[in-house]
């Protein structure tokens, strides 16, 4: 069936009115032939999946021909925002879902700054866009009515210079009355590491988004004003307030969060021996990349709409004024450890550049650092040479070398073409077969998280069985290296539902812990909050599920108690795993690299260390009996059924 068929089938089966008080509307956009078709998400789907990330899947599962290719234009790219989305304090993000044309799995990613809330204040939930016009197309959205703009004057600008065309060619301000989702040359370029950019910063990444949205030959999606504002709306105003108190009273965020970002992660990491270094070869790095060592280069810090908390970390290296990558927005963690210890560059300024330099480019710094990553030790080990590389000297630690590359790979030039191709440059011809034991990735994604998880056998586990491939935000119990709570154990069983090993070595019972944490952070993104600042992930004390219900109810007026909600969480992840069986995921592919299991940790209190395969094969069964999957890792029969039963033919 067509998919312009199957679209038809479907709208013909949803609500043409809202479902909820402040629920948007699906919008399908058929780029090819400018059409534009309006309906709501079914109660049903909302009951079971709730928006965002969670009917994402909904809309994925129903028109997803896997007999297609993930960059054939039949094959949607779809937008959402969650049910609490622009209304809720740090509640900012939103998801892009599609089939990832990097791993070819599911791809979904999650993203703040201004375009999920402006989606949302523009009465839309949900953007299901489809077909390949005969020009590039940008989609304006204003006052309520959708435009079919020429994109080829935008053509070749990167983030900044076409942040910059655009608010001068629609007589707009940033975070004021404009807000974009939009790709780089990188996208145009079908780079497989390209992101989908939302701001300085922010952007949709993981899988290739960006390359999937060049694939619809959409340069941009621009919001212009709002045509709602729910801030009018009193019930949940005042539960605003405490969820704002109880944010800006957490620990981390206070003392951590607000002050230098996510950053403040990389030095436990580096002091527990588990910074993944050179390729994950070592485990240890230098201080010098300390959050506390960026505080000379951090003018002040910036934030998502209307978060109080204000986690990003804005960069000024001091230097030239007219070099556009002297400053900018960041860096995360996730791109310190990428670009730091994963490339063995040790000066923080580089580090700093270079980061710079992807967010321009449009560029997932976890893919694209993770790319270069594999590059180099495959010509440490002699398997790529300088005639492989046309002349270019990979080792270890050349800052000006890495900053070559990215432009090299955003535009496909030279070993640039074999970079852009990221986890499938074997599959493509560029890389031997041998290459393919070096290669940091699950089903086919790159590491994002720049952990080691050796150590952390509920990290290793959670990135084996994340849904979107090697990915910590999905399910990372990042908690498990948090020595206060695994000095209580009683307090740890409350958090889990039941007693987890203290030892982050330990294999035992760690499967619930990831269990409940991929439920947590399903539901998350489903209501639009924010990973950091939601339960689990870096603090207890964070709102979570109770606060997602209460909210919930104040909002949409829908009930969801905690453990329906939690049963939503499980929903989710079944769904995503129905869609990846769909795709040829299979128990096989929920593992690890080869290398966490053949080589030991050399150094640090836990040397010695590696992932056994007889514990962790015990550990995934475990997780799937929980989980109610059954041997291949997709939902039991009844489950399966029930799913079935909500989201149609």
């Amino acid at each position: 069936m067509a998919l312009q068929d199957r679209v038809a089938k479907l709208i013909a089966e949803l609500p043409k009115v809202e479902q909820f008080p402040t629920q948007g509307a699906t919008l399908f956009i058929d780029l090819e032939r400018q059409e534009v078709k309006r309906a709501y998400t079914p109660r049903a789907v909302i009951q079971t999946l709730l928006a965002g990330r969670g009917a994402n899947m909904f809309y994925l599962y129903r028109l997803l021909d896997e007999q297609l290719e993930p960059l054939d234009p039949d094959v949607p790219l779809i937008f959402g925002s969650g049910v609490l989305t622009g209304i809720v304090p740090s509640a900012a993000r939103g998801n892009a879902t599609s089939w990832s044309p990097e791993s070819g799995v599911l791809m979904d990613g999650s993203a703040g700054d201004y375009f999920p809330s402006f989606l949302k204040m523009n009465g839309i939930d949900h953007l299901v866009l489809y077909g390949r016009p005969v020009e590039w197309t940008v989609i304006r959205v204003a006052g309520g009515q959708i435009e079919f703009l020429d994109g080829r004057p935008y053509l070749g600008l990167d983030n900044d210079d076409l942040r910059t065309r655009i608010a001068v060619d629609m007589h707009g301000t940033w975070a004021r009355d404009l807000a974009m989702a939009s790709i780089t040359t990188a996208g145009e370029n079908l780079v497989l590491t390209s992101a989908i950019m939302t701001g300085p910063k922010a952007c949709f990444a993981r899988g290739g988004p960006g390359a999937k949205m060049g694939s619809l030959r959409l340069k941009a999606v621009v919001l212009q004003g709002q045509t709602h504002d729910f801030d009018t709306a009193q019930p949940y105003k005042g539960y605003n307030k405490t969820i704002a108190t109880k944010l800006l009273g957490t620990s981390v965020v206070k003392n951590a969060l607000r002050t230098m970002g996510t950053p403040f992660l990389y030095r436990p990491s580096r002091i527990l021996g588990a910074m993944g270094t050179k390729n994950n070869q070592e485990t240890t790095w230098t201080d010098r990349l300390d959050a506390e060592n960026i505080t000379p280069y951090r003018p002040g810090m910036a934030g998502c709409f209307r978060c109080p908390v204000n986690c990003r970390p804005l960069n000024d290296l001091h230097g030239d004024p007219d070099d556009k990558y002297g400053r900018g927005d960041g860096p995360e963690y996730v791109t310190l450890g990428k670009f730091g210890p994963n490339l063995g560059i040790d000066r923080l300024e580089s580090v700093i550049r270079l980061n710079n330099i992807c967010n321009d480019l449009g560029l997932d710094t976890a893919s694209a650092g993770s790319m270069i990553a594999w590059s180099m030790e495959l010509f440490q080990r002699g398997i790529i040479t300088l005639k492989d590389t046309g002349g270019i000297d990979l080792t270890w630690g050349q800052a000006d070398v890495v900053e070559q590359l990215l432009f090299m790979m955003a535009r496909r030039e030279g070993f640039g073409n074999v970079l852009a191709d990221s986890t499938r440059a074997v599959e493509r011809g560029h890389f031997p077969p041998e290459a393919l034991q070096y290669r940091m990735a699950v089903k086919g994604l790159m590491q994002s998280d720049p952990h080691d998880a050796r150590i952390l056998k509920a990290f290793a586990l959670g990135l084996a069985v994340s849904t979107r491939g090697m990915d910590h935000l999905r399910n990372r119990a990042t908690l498990e290296i948090n020595a206060r709570i695994n000095d209580d154990p009683a307090f740890k069983a409350k958090l889990y539902g039941g007693p987890v090993s203290a030892a982050p070595n330990h294999y035992e019972n760690k499967e619930r812990a990831v269990r409940v944490c991929e439920n947590v952070y399903a539901v998350g993104d489903a209501v639009g909050m924010c990973r950091f600042t939601t339960k689990l992930f870096n603090s207890p004390s964070l709102p979570g599920l109770e606060e997602f219900s209460e909210q919930i109810a104040n909002v949409t007026g829908l009930n969801f108690d905690v453990e329906g909600l939690d049963q939503v969480g499980l929903n989710i992840m079944g769904v995503e795993r129905m869609i990846n069986a769909r795709l040829g995921v299979r128990r096989c592919d929920d593992t690890l690299p080869d290398r966490w299991f053949n080589e030991e940790i050399g150094v640090g209190a836990y040397k010695t260390e590696k992932i056994d395969r007889h514990e962790f094969d015990q550990m995934l069964s475990r997780f799937y009996e929980i989980s109610h999957l059954n041997t291949d890792g997709v939902p039991i029969d009844e489950w399966r059924r029930e799913l079935e039963s909500v989201l149609g033919a």
